[in-house]
């Protein structure tokens, strides 16, 4: 009879430590959705700061721009330590962060494509499309640079005017 007993209680301990990790399992999971849930406007949000920075920049490159002469192309060098002029020669990172400028003085893709609205974001912003989980894209008039984060906000850019617009997916 006492192996018996023993046996029941083993089995009674068993059976509440299998309850307790499903209890475990299950609040994992709540917690998991909901981390997974939030990560769409986490990623919202960063489109958002983006588009407050990308209105400073361009204020920026305006403002140099003018004070330049109205250049038809300017060097945008955010990282100070990395060009090196040889001999008042153009190297090839400065070539790299060349931009051509519209005649409005505003910063234009080096081509008319999706490839080129996406270096433009990185030299503008300094930032890899795909690290931010936004995708670049030029409309079919060749005017407007449109960047869409995976939530569908999008940030659209026309390259003649600067004008820049945000438009949100909120379902709230």
């Amino acid at each position: 009879m006492l192996s018996q007993q023993k046996a029941d209680g083993e089995l009674l301990e068993l059976y509440g430590k299998m309850i307790a990790i499903v209890l475990l399992l299950a609040l994992l999971g709540v917690l998991g959705f909901r981390y997974f849930g939030s990560v769409n406007n986490i990623a919202a949000q960063g489109l958002r700061i983006d588009h407050t920075r990308f209105l400073n920049v361009l204020g920026m490159i305006k403002a140099q721009w003018l004070a330049q002469g109205r250049p038809k192309e300017m060097r945008l060098d955010w990282d100070t330590g990395s060009v090196i002029s040889v001999n008042n020669q153009v190297t090839e990172l400065e070539e790299m962060n060349l931009v051509k400028m519209s005649s409005g003085g505003w910063p234009l893709p080096n081509k008319l494509d999706s490839a080129g609205c996406e270096q433009l974001w990185y030299r503008l912003l300094g930032l890899d499309t795909a690290s931010q989980q936004v995708v670049s894209s030029l409309s079919q008039g060749g005017d407007v640079c449109s960047y869409v984060a995976n939530n569908l906000d999008r940030l659209g850019y026309q390259l003649t005017t600067g004008r820049v617009i945000f438009l949100t997916n909120d379902k709230e």
